[in-house]
């Protein structure tokens, strides 16, 4: 006689088990790496991001210029350097307003950035207008969701938060320009330097 001997329930019940067992680890094992790959995507993003626009006020920064005023009301002079410190709850929020060159025309461009807040939430902004016709550009969402925007000079040595060329009469020759956020609640500050070399001598 032939042996049809199969398997019992008490196999096959441990089989599927086993089964089972298996391929919920494959599966968590898979959503786990797929949530790290989107968090890794995600923090790369805030690092271009940043890294991005601190290039170019870097280099909206070396293209800054200051006429010198030869009359006594200051209020005239259509080109100016000026930094206002500020905080949000203990976060940077510095304001730089400036006049530069762009590298994208050849033209003289007013620039200011600045932080809002809006439900908790710090985003860096922009505003580049033109520095010969009365009107004022349109605002740009620079980065969103950030821990600080600050705003440097090297004086005397030493790095002040505040600056104003009407009562300098001259451009900072230094700038150190930082911007903050979060990396999987991790701060992370990325900072780039940038002096201004228009009409300086080489």
């Amino acid at each position: 006689m032939v042996n049809r001997r199969g398997f019992t329930l008490i196999e096959v019940v441990i089989s599927l088990t086993l089964l089972t067992v298996v391929l919920g680890a494959v599966y968590s094992s898979f959503f786990t790496v797929q949530r790290a790959i989107e968090r890794f995507d995600n923090v790369s993003l805030k690092y271009h991001e940043a890294r991005s626009s601190l290039d170019i006020i870097r280099r909206e920064i070396e293209g800054a210029l200051l006429e010198k005023n030869d009359n006594s009301d200051k209020t005239e002079n259509r080109t100016f350097f000026k930094i206002i410190d500020k905080d949000n709850f203990g976060k940077s929020t510095s304001i730089l307003n400036f006049t530069a060159f762009s590298f994208k025309s050849i033209t003289a461009n007013s620039i200011s950035y600045f932080v809002r807040e809006s439900n908790g939430r710090l985003d860096l902004f922009k505003t580049p207008s033109s520095a010969t016709i009365a009107t004022r550009g349109n605002t740009i969402d620079v980065m969103e969701g950030i821990e600080g925007f600050s705003v440097e000079m090297l004086f005397n040595n030493k790095w002040v938060k505040t600056w104003d060329s009407s009562d300098t009469e001259e451009l900072p020759e230094t700038v150190r320009v930082s911007l903050e956020f979060d990396d999987n609640g991790k701060i992370v500050k990325l900072t780039e330097y940038a002096s201004p070399m228009i009409g300086r001598r080489l």
